[in-house]
């Protein structure tokens, strides 16, 4: 168990190293507690085994916040149909990674978050195996807005090389409001 653990820790950190050799704002290893609060989606690009039209749909923006036992969770409300359905996974944190699990599932994600350009902007970027498929992700967030300078976007089309993903997958997905944290039906 734990030599299954210690590949994909090995594979995360060095990629954070030649990772962040590439960009062109600096970055820096968010902590639990500077992530807490809402974040929007602005970038992502993946290969997670989806339908071309759930790839392109709009994203509400999602929170970050920290249980009682002090885990990181994420939570983000999605719209199926005419309902809202909260959707929530839990991270707890390594010294440099999250990670969730979900052993009935099969799955396994770990998941780095770097602030890039200062603590309003972060990439997430996720290597995992869900059914015995490895899937990996990237993703630009933003804490205020769901735009970005040009740089940034420059830097996360870098991560996405560097994750071995085309960077002509990348999706610029539109913001869902209706879905906005607090909206539970």
């Amino acid at each position: 168990m734990a030599t299954m653990q210690l590949f994909p820790l090995t594979l995360v950190l060095t990629l954070l190293s030649a990772v962040q050799a590439g960009y062109i704002n600096r970055g820096e290893c968010a902590t639990t507690d500077k992530l807490l609060g809402n974040w929007y989606i602005i970038r992502w690009a993946g290969n997670l085994p989806l339908p071309e039209e759930k790839l392109r749909s709009p994203l509400p923006p999602f929170t970050l916040s920290k249980n009682r036992i002090g885990y990181l969770e994420f939570r983000m409300n999605i719209s199926v149909y005419i309902y809202i359905v909260p959707f929530h996974r839990l991270f707890w944190r390594n010294p440099y990674i999250y990670t969730a699990c979900s052993l009935s599932a099969g799955m396994w994600h770990y998941v780095r978050i770097l602030f890039i350009g200062g603590e309003n902007f972060g990439f997430a970027y996720l290597n995992g195996i869900t059914n015995n498929v490895r899937q990996k992700m990237g993703m630009l967030m933003g804490r205020r807005n769901h735009t970005a300078n040009p740089t940034l976007l420059k830097d996360f089309e870098s991560l996405v090389i560097q994750l071995s993903l085309n960077k002509t997958d990348i999706i610029n997905p539109p913001y869902d409001d209706s879905c906005e944290p607090g909206k539970e039906s």
